[in-house]
């Protein structure tokens, strides 16, 4: 009989742990900006990707950096987040000006999302005016 009960607590116990709540995002700023749907147009600043079929590729370069910042531990490294940051914009390096410049404001968003404080150091600009639609 005990073995019967230790059995069935032990069932329960381990029946139990599915049922927690997931842990919350560790960088909800970050998931923000990789669920929205990107290179599309915004007001007359900037018109969408400059051919239709460069869309995706641009998107998932971002996805991309986003997912992979989001997965640096704690506390996140500027130098760390830069680099990756740094290699999103070569990636991107030979599209339209239009899209490099979204990419761009992508790249200090993220930045931001991240909770780095200060200017990312990637543009030969201060963050600011590397944001500023033309």
């Amino acid at each position: 009989m005990r073995r019967h009960f230790l059995a069935v607590a032990f069932l329960l116990s381990l029946s139990s742990c599915g049922s927690a709540a997931p842990p919350p995002p560790k960088r909800p700023a970050l998931s923000a900006i990789l669920k929205e749907t990107k290179f599309l147009p915004v007001g007359d600043d900037y018109t969408g990707a400059d051919r239709p079929e460069d869309r995706r590729p641009l998107q998932d370069a971002v996805d991309s950096a986003i997912r992979d910042i989001s997965g640096l531990p704690e506390p996140l490294d500027a130098d760390a987040v830069r680099s990756r940051l740094s290699t999103l914009l070569q990636k991107t390096d030979l599209y339209a000006t239009e899209d490099r410049d979204e990419v761009g404001r992508y790249v200090i968003r993220i930045w931001r999302a991240a909770g780095l404080k200060g200017d990312s150091g990637l543009f030969p600009v201060g963050d600011e005016r590397a944001l500023a639609r033309p």
